[in-house]
């Protein structure tokens, strides 16, 4: 029982995780980018020429705090550019917005520790999902490999029982369906659009 309350306070420790966070020009930045990016794939139709655009992470951060935080699930949410593919998504979330609003009324939990903010850390390779007319827009998803709840790992298969909710929305994003590539380095993201 002693080693369950030792895990069960971990869960609302700040994991360890590191990445850049950028300021207001940063922010600016990656949307001029990303509108650079949307608008020269509309201007060129009749180019047949791939236009790339890089963000930098902290650029990213930047805009994710400022431009995108009342869409983006995660309280203090912020992305670190692994590389080789790899990205992690990190935020905090009350334990309630995890495990579906239903636990906490249920009196499953405690109102106390329903209402409670954990930080959670997903970490996988980013893919940018195939898609055509008939699926529907295009996404890309994390394909989470590791998961932390506060600063204790959890096994992945967790997020197979969660209900459809800010954690499993944070592993998905809507792309325009001329993006042909995304790529991970460390500390920058590189998107391909083509016309």
């Amino acid at each position: 029982m002693l080693g369950g309350v030792w895990y069960g306070r971990g869960i609302f420790e700040r994991p360890a995780a590191s990445y850049e966070v950028g300021n207001p020009v940063d922010g600016r930045r990656a949307q001029q980018k990303l509108f650079e990016l949307s608008g020269r794939a509309v201007s060129r139709r009749g180019d047949q020429r791939r236009v790339a655009v890089t963000l930098f992470e902290r650029e990213i951060n930047a805009l994710l705090a400022r431009h995108v935080s009342e869409d983006l699930p995660l309280v203090d949410g912020a992305v670190h550019l692994v590389g080789n593919g790899v990205v992690e998504v990190v935020g905090r979330l009350p334990l309630r917005a995890i495990l579906g609003d239903s636990v906490g009324s249920a009196g499953i939990l405690p109102q106390r520790w329903a209402g409670q903010p954990v930080w959670i850390r997903l970490r996988g390779p980013l893919r940018l999902e195939a898609g055509t007319a008939r699926d529907g827009p295009r996404r890309l998803r994390l394909e989470v490999e590791s998961v932390w709840v506060g600063s204790r790992r959890v096994p992945v298969v967790v997020l197979t029982v969660l209900p459809e909710g800010p954690v499993l929305r944070a592993t998905r994003w809507t792309v325009s369906g001329t993006i042909d590539s995304v790529v991970v380095e460390p500390g920058r993201l590189t998107v391909t659009s083509r016309p």
